[in-house]
């Protein structure tokens, strides 16, 4: 018997299904009742659902149909066991590998000895594409293995496509001789065998019936195997279905035209009469229901349907509750009149997929400020482009603070990716990535400091930006050695390469380089410069020279081409090499033993040689072509967990995903996202004439809505970017949402007369909406009041004090441990000839110290070369090109610091090669205060006046001070230290000096303002957000600090001479 129990309720079809288990329960404890799924989420939630009803869900094993049915079809086949099934696609496209010379070379496959990844792309879509070929037209593949070279339709195969018919006759030969007949010839004899089949008899009357929940896609040929399994009377079939519709042609009458079928007359009719929805988006679902239909014509009486009756519409019903109803009658109403209270279903217009998620947060919050029985986990995220959704999502939701924030929503992602999981997979595929490359510096380095591996060769001591920080100053920038670099086209010369550096840093734990103060021989050793650093150990270094050494080797057998047992053994070396899974991570090693199974695979086809019997090789496989193929087994892995948790799921929008929750929310519902296109191949002949019961995405994807809109309970949303960010062009909505809208202003109207559509449809601002009663930025993080205390110092000394009034702020934070949530700037590349600002100032403080002789004309080459030892110019011409004009500004410097001292020999100078900024003249101003502590003595600050092509370079004079003025307003800075150690000072040197210029002339055009930049460390205080200067000038004490700082040091400037 086949029964069909449908409804448009997946709670009543449960509930159906608890009862049948309950009525059906095996004898034998031990025994199970098979129920087929189509999703691991539909699995999950049915599992608790069954618990719910019958108290514990034990005895029931969970299949997905489209599995059981193949695997049901081999059993009965009795195919050998002891070998492979090579029709199964995981097989089929390594047998297809050693057939690729029969196939025509064209744009499918460029001939070569090696498999790359264009090849492989074709082998894994060909072998897909037989695949569904021997499922969906049997009947045409039969008769191209009985040499008959026909299409489809029964029409002779153009002379282009007559590759396909006999590759698959090439294969069939060799497949025979193991015993294994075609899948297509499986399924023709499949009821045959089905009627023999004792034993399989045995074990199902001890199952019970056969339950097929929710399954919405299947292949013609399953659904004649259910039912055959039904006809045979030895096992029951159940299939329950849910579909928003008792009738998926909307209850149409009988057509009476008999010039063309009943089929299209019915489709005819319900895009006129039936409901609108059923006609755009149920293309799916009636094609579902004619293969039921073809069911009953042959099974008469052993078939039966079911339809479990909703619950009646209550009077005030909710909009989704009477479209829900609506959808069950399935004809076309006039419009009802709702009261804008009805309205559950929400559509916003966003500008941008970042606004759709805060738009989304946003109104989830107010749904839960209205309904305080609301749960996070009763809400369902569901998008078209998990990757680009999940981390904004993560980011709005999930609020600092956790459960303590109103606005914090936890949130469980579903379709996180191995890698995202396992640390040893995401080394895996970033050993791949490298493998190959030029070793950039920041690459290796974030390898090397990835958990797993930092571990294991003992790198954690310092932190990566640490770490970052120590590589840039010893110079490395790419290349493992000399002679990896002039592989890639450079001269010889290890320079800037990996074993330089390490090197480098080798030899400065033995002696320590003295240049530029004296000779550059007495910090070298054979041609090498010593580099060190008070972080690092003698054990840190060999640590880091171990850690390379072993990365390189491994990555050294990655590089070439290799046969795919040589790439498993190899990629499961490398990570075992440096992350010691063998360790206590040893749980994660068996996911990446299951990603590797491809490889093994394909290793064990080629080596048993025994369907091809020949003596070839197997194929060597290019590198991409390797991550191509674990790229598409991490694939099939994703989505597999996380539900139904206690947090908001955010899953994939895919077919039956769409379980049970009180609000489900539908995010990037655009026009170019959905529906998604069928990605066939040109060859495939399936797609040039596709037939009802073929599976398309598009119409899947049409479908969906539907299944979101029967999975909700309460609350549906739907976001789209409406507009375009960028050029402010109008965007429509994906179809289907746009068929949801075109239905809604037709069939529903408001008791005003007004359009619903104007009440559905919401156009949210651009950006987020600021508070209603603005706040400074800093105020709103740290009070006034706010007092955190940090380890206390005797005293400050000059460098201290200089560092901490040049970014009070960063002071603050690295006080605390806090680091700025950046990477540090991009250090000068030693190779680069075009420096902006930054790298010119870098270079000139390393010439400043050589002085006017080390940069005189006679030992400058000298000079240079030193320089080029230890990184700070490129090597070769390039060195010439960059220092020509730098060292000119330098002498130029020099200059006039030696003027100064000849004519002012007790003066104190300080040279700086950038520009007198508010910053540079505070940290001269302090170093003038503590020079004049104890005598009265001048300061002059040597330095550019402006920078670019009006560059001046100027002497600035602070005359001297009496020792108690200077000890005054030392002590005041000693004391603001100590108290900005404490809390956040709001003080910047830049901003501050603006402020007090700007009060002194208000009138003057201040259009710099706008574009004002802040120091990284005032953003992350402010959450992110760059304050406007005006707000920064309102806090408290501002101009206090300001005129308590810089007056003294602007009336010291006011007085001196500039020359």
């Amino acid at each position: 018997m086949f029964r069909l129990i449908q409804s448009n309720s997946i709670e009543t079809l449960a509930a159906a299904l608890a009862e049948q288990l309950l009525a059906n329960t095996p004898e034998d404890p031990f025994a199970v009742q098979k129920v087929l799924v189509s999703t691991n989420a539909m699995g999950r939630w049915l599992a608790l659902a069954l618990s719910e009803q019958l108290g514990i869900c034990a005895g029931i094993d969970f299949d997905f149909g489209g599995r059981y049915l193949r695997n049901l079809v081999r059993q009965l086949a009795a195919q050998p066991s002891d070998i492979a099934d090579p029709w199964e696609p995981e097989q089929l496209r390594w047998h297809l590998a050693q057939m690729l010379p029969q196939i025509p070379a064209s744009h499918h496959w460029q001939n070569n000895s090696q498999l790359n990844r264009q090849q492989l792309q074709f082998l894994l879509q060909l072998s897909d594409t037989l695949d569904q070929y021997g499922l969906y037209r049997p009947a045409a593949i039969r008769r191209w293995l009985a040499a008959e070279n026909l299409d489809f339709d029964a029409k002779p195969l153009e002379a282009s496509e007559l590759w396909q018919a006999q590759l698959l006759r090439n294969l069939q030969n060799k497949a025979k001789a193991l015993g294994f007949d075609h899948p297509s010839e499986r399924l023709l004899h499949a009821p045959q065998r089905l009627a023999k089949a004792e034993k399989l008899f045995e074990q199902w009357q001890q199952e019970g019936p056969l339950h097929v929940f929710g399954l919405s896609s299947l292949a013609p040929a399953f659904w004649q195997l259910l039912a055959t399994i039904a006809a045979s009377g030895r096992r029951d079939v159940v299939l329950y279905l849910l579909s928003p519709c008792n009738a998926p042609w909307g209850a149409m009458p009988p057509p009476i035209n008999n010039e063309t079928s009943a089929v299209e007359q019915l489709e005819t009719m319900l895009l006129y009469k039936g409901h609108p929805l059923l006609a755009n988006l149920g293309r799916t679902l009636r094609d579902f229901d004619w293969q039921l239909e073809l069911i009953s014509t042959n099974l008469e009486e052993k078939f039966q349907r079911h339809s479990l009756p909703s619950p009646p519409l209550k009077e005030g019903a909710m909009l989704l509750d009477q479209l829900k109803h609506d959808l069950a009658t399935g004809l076309k109403a006039n419009p009802l009149e709702l009261k804008p209270e009805q309205l559950n279903l929400q559509i916003i217009h966003c500008h941008g997929d970042r606004r759709q998620v805060e738009e989304a947060h946003e109104a989830v919050l107010a749904l839960m400020a209205r309904d305080p029985s609301l749960q996070p986990h009763q809400v369902l995220l569901l998008t078209t482009d998990v990757a680009c959704f999940a981390p904004l999502v993560l980011a709005t939701f999930e609020q600092p603070g956790g459960s303590s924030n109103p606005r914090h929503l936890p949130i469980r992602v579903t379709d996180r990716t191995l890698r995202q999981r396992n640390p040893q997979i995401n080394l895996l595929f970033q050993l791949l990535a490298l493998a190959g490359s030029r070793y950039e510096r920041e690459a290796v380095l974030d390898l090397l400091l990835l958990p797993p591996v930092a571990q294991a060769m003992q790198l954690i001591d310092l932190e990566h930006h640490q770490w970052l920080h120590l590589i840039q100053a010893v110079g490395i920038t790419w290349g493992k050695d000399g002679n990896h670099r002039q592989q890639w086209g450079y001269p010889a010369g290890g320079e800037n390469s990996w074993q330089w550096g390490l090197d480098r840093l080798l030899l400065g734990l033995l002696i320590e380089d003295p240049f530029p103060a004296e000779a550059a021989a007495l910090g070298e050793w054979q041609g090498i410069a010593a580099h060190g650093d008070p972080l690092l150990t003698a054990a840190l270094v060999q640590s880091l020279i171990k850690a390379c050494e072993t990365l390189f080797d491994l990555l050294r057998r990655l590089e070439a081409p290799l046969a795919p047992g040589a790439w498993a053994e190899a990629l499961a070396d490398a990570v075992q090499g440096l992350s010691n899974s063998a360790g206590l991570n040893g749980w994660q090693a068996p996911e990446l033993y299951e990603l590797l199974k491809p490889l093994r695979t394909a290793q064990e086809i080629f080596n048993t040689q025994q369907i091809f019997n020949t003596h070839e090789n197997a194929p060597l496989l290019e590198r991409e072509a390797v991550v191509l193929l674990l790229e598409e087994a991490e694939a099939q892995e994703q989505g597999r967990y996380g539900h139904v948790s206690g947090a908001v799921t955010l899953s994939a929008l895919e077919p039956m995903r769409s379980i049970p929750h009180r609000v489900v929310v539908l995010l990037g519902m655009d026009e170019e996202r959905l529906p998604r296109q069928d990605n066939f191949a040109n060859y495939n002949l399936m797609a040039r004439n596709p037939w009802r019961g073929d599976r398309s995405r598009r119409q899947e994807d049409r479908a969906i809505l539907l299944e979101t809109l029967q999975a909700c309970r309460h609350h549906w949303i739907a976001t789209y970017t409406g507009t375009d960010p960028r050029t402010g062009e109008e965007q429509n909505p994906a179809g289907p949402l746009a068929d949801l809208i075109s239905c809604l202003t037709t069939q529903y109207r408001c008791s005003d007369g007004s359009a619903i559509k104007d009440l559905l449809v919401r156009r949210a601002p651009p950006l987020r909406p600021l508070p209603s009663a603005p706040i400074n930025g800093l105020e709103a993080l740290w009070p006034a009041n706010l007092d955190w205390p940090a380890t206390e110092t005797a005293s400050s000394d000059l460098s201290e004090l200089q560092l901490f009034f040049s970014d009070p702020a960063r002071g603050f934070l690295r006080a605390h441990g806090i680091q700025l949530q950046r990477k540090p700037e991009q250090a000068w590349d030693p190779e680069e000839t075009e420096l902006d600002g930054l790298h010119r100032w870098q270079i000139c403080e390393q010439m400043l110290p050589l002085g006017i002789d080390g940069l005189s004309p006679a030992a400058w080459q000298q000079q240079q070369e030193a320089l080029k030892r230890r990184g700070k110019l490129p090597s070769g011409p390039a060195a010439q090109v960059v220092s020509a004009n730098l060292r000119q500004r330098s002498l130029a410097l020099l200059q006039i610091d030696q003027q100064l001292q000849q004519s002012q020999p007790n003066s104190q100078r300080i040279i700086s090669s950038g520009v007198l900024n508010a910053k540079r003249k505070l940290q001269a101003w302090i170093a003038h205060l503590d020079a004049n502590q104890t005598k009265p003595r001048t300061t002059y600050l040597i330095g550019p006046k402006a920078s670019g092509e009006q560059e001046e370079l100027i002497s600035l004079c602070l005359d001297p001070i009496d020792s108690a003025t200077a000890n005054k307003h030392l002590a005041l800075l000693h004391k603001l230290h100590q108290e900005g150690l404490s809390r956040p000072l709001p003080f910047e040197p830049e901003a501050s000096w603006l402020l007090l210029n700007y009060r002194q002339n208000p009138e003057a055009n201040w259009n710099q303002l706008d574009d004002y930049q802040w120091p990284d460390s005032i953003i992350q205080l402010n959450r992110g957000e760059a304050p406007s200067l005006f707000s920064w000038w309102d806090q408290a004490d501002c101009l206090n600090l300001a005129e308590q700082i810089l007056i003294p040091l602007d009336e010291a400037l006011a007085a001196s001479k500039i020359s």
